[in-house]
């Protein structure tokens, strides 16, 4: 993936609907409830510009989010990582993947990166300091959070493809922070009912950007 994709800066904002109970299946595919979509040419220029980042790089930053961040170890392991439920996985620095799955708990102090989808699965929660990225304006791919499961972001959250919260799926900004929280969703954001996004965070659209906060 080309590195200049990780300039990009931090902001924040915020939606909020309510909880239910119906299941949704922990293996779902989001190939099959998505379709790729066009990224738009103003949005692929966006991303390259110097300066859209910065903030995960100024001192303090990480600790913000994580007091033991020093001593969380680099990813070495496989392109393909799935957190089984009951694991508890920590890391820092630059962690690139293929496929990600998280049905554990996933913490990540600094940036990752998928090349494809991403899922949370039910119950499974994922928490990022940082910078988080998922598919490539080459190959747009979806984050997809299943029943029950939790994506938390103190930084910035880029989805190429489309954002889907399942039914009892949770989307958390953190730290009320609208300074440095900040989502960019290239193709949709797909909620369903009962679904949730909370927290303050920027939302960059394509010729402006906009504040959200519940």
């Amino acid at each position: 993936m080309n590195k200049k994709l990780l300039m990009l800066g931090l902001g924040l904002g915020v939606f909020l609907v309510g909880c239910q109970s119906d299941p949704v299946t922990e293996d779902l595919q989001s190939e099959e409830v998505s379709a790729v979509k066009n990224v738009k040419e103003t949005n692929v220029n966006k991303i390259h510009e110097p300066g859209f980042i910065g903030a995960i790089h100024e001192p303090g930053f990480l600790k913000n989010g994580f007091e033991d961040c020093d001593i969380f170890p680099i990813y070495e392991g496989s392109k393909d990582l799935h957190v089984a439920k009951g694991e508890v996985m920590d890391f820092s620095d630059h962690t690139h993947l293929e496929n990600l799955r998280v049905a554990g708990e996933l913490n990540i102090c600094g940036e990752i990166e998928t090349e494809k989808n991403a899922i949370i699965r039910r119950n499974g929660e994922m928490t990022t300091v940082g910078l988080a990225i998922i598919g490539s304006e080459e190959e747009p791919k979806d984050l997809v959070i299943n029943y029950g499961g939790h994506f938390n972001i103190n930084g910035a959250l880029v989805v190429t493809g489309d954002l889907i919260i399942n039914t009892g799926g949770t989307l958390q900004f953190l730290n009320d922070d609208l300074e440095h929280n900040y989502l960019w969703v290239m193709g949709e954001i797909r909620q369903a009912e009962y679904s949730f996004m909370q927290g303050a965070y920027n939302v960059y659209e394509e010729d402006h950007d906009h504040d959200h906060e519940h």
